[in-house]
């Protein structure tokens, strides 16, 4: 994605609450580590049926990994949205904001040249 300019990355999810407990903000992180992008990502949130809870947790990861806003979202399994109602552990709908410095990602970007490593290697899938 880096080779291709990307400074920015959007990912919508509805992780259910034990896979977004288990994976969720590892994987988010990653990816914004590995691609050296801001990584934003919606996520869903809240019983939508008596089958079906969706983690929450939208999130903002920096180029370094670091966590810029966390919308909130179910924190264990033991939170079920309860009852026969559709049910959130947050407010919806609700909105959180941080910023994004460009010149971040470029500075990253120096410090750690990994697609001037990428494209150097010889290996392949």
């Amino acid at each position: 994605v880096q080779r291709g300019g990307a400074e920015v990355i959007l990912i919508p999810s509805a992780f259910t609450v034990p896979t977004g407990i288990a994976h969720w903000h590892a994987l988010l992180k990653a990816r914004a580590i590995e691609s050296q992008c801001y990584v934003i990502a919606a996520a869903q949130v809240g019983r939508h049926n008596e089958k079906r809870n969706s983690y929450g947790h939208s999130l903002a990861y920096d180029p370094w990994g670091e966590l810029l806003a966390d919308a909130g979202g179910y924190e264990d399994d033991s939170q079920d949205g309860g009852g026969d109602e559709l049910s959130s552990p947050v407010d919806v709908p609700s909105i959180v904001t941080c910023d994004i410095d460009l010149d971040l990602v470029q500075s990253v970007r120096e410090r750690m040249p990994i697609q001037q490593h990428r494209e150097s290697s010889n290996f392949t899938f």
